[in-house]
Formats: C-alpha cells, structure tokens, sequence
C-alpha cells in the first residue's frame, strides 16, 4: 500500500539506453519523435521493448521514480521474474457492455482537486472497468490493452485471504486456533500462539511492518526490506539469505497479537503458507483449482515465485482487467454470470461483512488515509481486504493505485490498475455506489 513519490525521468533515455537501434532509413530525429510516443494502449514496439529491458534495475523498478519502465514492467512482470502458471478452464464467460455515459460524468474528490471520472481515467489509469448487474457499464483503457496482463499489487492479498475463508468453510481450517496448529515451523518461533484470525486481519504483532515502519520501503536492511529480497523482487543483501519460507520464521513479535491493524504482506505470506500446508498443494494450483478455473477466466492468470517456489501471493498476481472484474463478481449476484457453481459462500461473504473488529481499525495509523481515499469511514477492515463500508461494501487497493470495490448489495463492482497513482478510484466507485437504486 505504498504510495512512491513520482518523478519522471523524461523519455529521452529510452532513446540513448539503446544506441545502434536507429533504423538506417530513418534519422535519428525521426526516430526520436516516433519511438519517444509511448502508447501502451497500442503495445511497445520492438525498439521501446529492447530499450526498456535495458533500463531494469532490480532495486527501482517498482518505485515509480521512471513511470514510462514501471508500467512496462507492471504489463510485462514474466520476463523479469520466475513466474507460475495459472491456467483459466471451461467456457469464458462473457460479459455484455451496455455503456452509460453518465457514469463518466460522476464526480469525486481527489488529492488533485474534485473532477469527473472520465477525468480522472484519462489523466491517470492504465485501465478501469465498472460493472452493474452483471454489465459492462463503463470501460476505458488508455494506457493498456485490455488484453493485457497487469500487476495487481496487493489486491491480489484478497485471493489468499478468500482461499482460507474458503477452507474455512470446508471445515479445514479454525480461525480462532493458533498458527502451529496448522504450520507446525512456526511452533518454536515467535509466531507461536497467533491466531490465524489475527493473521488474516494483519494484526499479528509480528515484525515486517510497511506503512507502520518508516524504513520499510527505503532501507533494504529492514524486515519488509528482506522478505522482498527473500523473493527475489528486490536486491539480496551482501550477506546470504534465506528462503522465504524459513525467513518468516526468524521474525520477532513487536507486540501482543489482536491489539491494532498493522498492515504487512508478510502476514498475507504466512496466510498463503497455511492454506499450501493445510492442502498440501502449492498456492498457484490453489488459486487455480478455488478460483481461476471456476469463474470463466478470459486468460490464463500469472504469479511471480521467488527462485526457490515460495509465491508472491501478497502482490504478484498478473491478470487482464475483465478477470479482475470476474474475481469481483464472485462475491456479487452476478456470480451466475462467471461461474456454473457459486464459487464463494454467502457464509463467507457474511464474515466479510459482519466480523471485522472495528477497534483493531480504529487504532491502526492507515484508518485516516483510507478514510479520506473514500471519503467516508469505514466500519472495519478484515480478512485481507482494506476496508468494509456500514452498508456491507468492501474493497482491497494495490501498490500505486490498484483497486477493487466489491458492493454485493448493488451488484456492483469497479476495479482499476495504474502506475503511481494513489487509490483515488474509490472515490468514485463509492459515489457510483450510492447513487444506484
């Protein structure tokens, strides 16, 4: 949930990161003017694709301080980074798109000013999608193709939180029992006697901080800081370091569990951990088998693995835009749109609603900002997802503007990807939201 400064570099580099790539018949002004025009929305070209693999760095790629290769990267995770498949199954499921121009015209505040969402999507999203019983009702993509696989950042925290709920509802797991019950490894660490509730609720009191610790997205020595280097996503340290699996096993408690939301994706780790010890299968044929290849997916879904197979599972999914939106609908009416089965139990989408414990977000030092992102209070957050709206809405946002907005009782669902943008959109979706009947 980290929100980077930004700071353009200019397109200038892309030009001198690849000498030699000036085509003979052009001159290099020509070229310049012609491979400077980014447009994502069309695809990169041969040139921009070798320019910008040139300008990777494993310790920036992910800041936002060179918007131009961070989106690229956030369309084209694979080629940086190992990757486990994630096959969709059976029919698509196919959605109608019945366009109402008014919903471009609602109006919310942002943190540069109040405008329209039209606005908002042409100034910056990649790509944004509302859908309204079951339809496409607004659907832009100015800076990806909608066949494009995106980085959802730590929306993708709400999969591994569904796929407990979902053992949960199977009988496979208590919520209430403690950690090792499940992961005997972490018997003797300091996550001893955790709920897994308090897990799933980011209230483990566990070291590994983000927004919580002011170090944690600057220095690479932090806790944070490592289990990312643990993944390969940022630079190892000089000295060798674990895999992740025994890496979260080191991690020292900072205070009592179930005392303050503190939000970390080690705890969402630790929650895809449990769910591959519980099944004995790995986390992307759980993802696979409980969600992707029940809902009519469009496209096979990515994850990015570190090198020794522990699953990015707290940011690292990659999809197209319309099977976001198909993730969201599973927990609407319009499941019967997506999926032959209900996928996800009223049951569970129950606990979502009803069991949040508002002191734990009450005291967490993120409650404002959320807040102020949707322009009202939330009641709680819960079970990996950010906030649950007084009236059952609920949501989970993503590194640099991600966003899901789930409302089950309006049908309705509005999910966005960007690059280095706050999460702005749910402004809008809640607004949207409100003023459906």
């Amino acid at each position: 949930m980290q929100i980077a400064p930004m700071r353009s570099i200019g397109t200038v580099a892309l030009v001198l990161a690849m000498p030699g790539l000036i085509p003979a018949s052009s001159t290099a002004g020509e070229w310049r003017d012609q491979e400077l025009r980014l447009h994502p929305e069309k695809g990169y070209t041969l040139q921009q694709t070798l320019a910008l693999h040139q300008r990777f760095d494993l310790a920036t790629w992910n800041s936002g301080n060179d918007i131009d290769f961070s989106r690229f990267a956030y369309l084209n995770t694979s080629p940086f980074f190992p990757h486990a498949w994630i096959p969709r199954a059976g029919q698509v499921a196919k959605l109608e798109s019945t366009s109402d121009p008014q919903i471009g015209e609602t109006k919310a505040k942002t943190a540069e000013g109040e405008m329209t969402l039209d606005e908002w999507t042409a100034g910056h999203l990649d790509g944004v999608i509302v859908v309204h019983n079951g339809k496409i009702i607004y659907e832009r993509y100015p800076r990806m193709r909608p066949t494009d696989r995106h980085i959802w950042w730590s929306v993708s925290k709400s999969v591994a939180g569904t796929i407990v709920g979902l053992l949960e509802e199977q009988g496979q797991i208590d919520v209430s029992k403690p950690i090792q019950t499940y992961l005997p490894k972490l018997a003797n660490s300091e996550w001893s006697g955790t709920p897994v509730i308090d897990i799933l609720d980011h209230a483990s009191g566990m070291t590994g901080l983000e927004a919580d610790d002011p170090d944690a997205y600057t220095d690479p020595q932090s806790p944070y800081g490592l289990f990312e280097a643990s993944l390969g996503i940022q630079p190892k340290p000089p000295k060798t370091l674990t895999p992740t699996y025994d890496y979260i096993t080191t991690l020292k408690r900072q205070k009592p569990s179930g005392k303050r939301f503190e939000y970390t994706s080690v705890n969402t780790f630790v929650t895809a951990w449990l769910a591959e010890t519980v099944t004995g299968r790995s986390y992307p044929e759980l993802v696979g088998e409980m969600i992707w290849q029940r809902m009519g997916a469009e496209a096979d879904a990515l994850l990015a693995m570190s090198p020794e197979g522990a699953p990015g599972a707290h940011g690292l999914l990659n999809t197209t835009l319309r099977d976001l939106a198909r993730y969201g609908m599973l927990f609407t009416k319009s499941w019967t749109i997506v999926a032959k089965e209900k996928v996800i139990p009223d049951s569970l989408i129950q606990k979502i609603q009803q069991d949040g414990r508002a002191y734990l977000y009450e005291a967490g030092m993120l409650k404002p900002k959320l807040d102020d992102y949707l322009g009202e209070a939330a009641a709680f957050q819960t079970r990996q997802w950010d906030f649950v709206m007084k009236d059952g809405d609920f949501g989970k946002s993503g590194f640099h503007g991600q966003t899901l907005y789930v409302s089950p009782s309006k049908n309705l669902v509005v999910a966005s990807f960007a690059t280095g943008k706050g999460y702005d959109t749910w402004s809008f979706a809640r607004t949207i939201a409100k003023s459906l009947k």
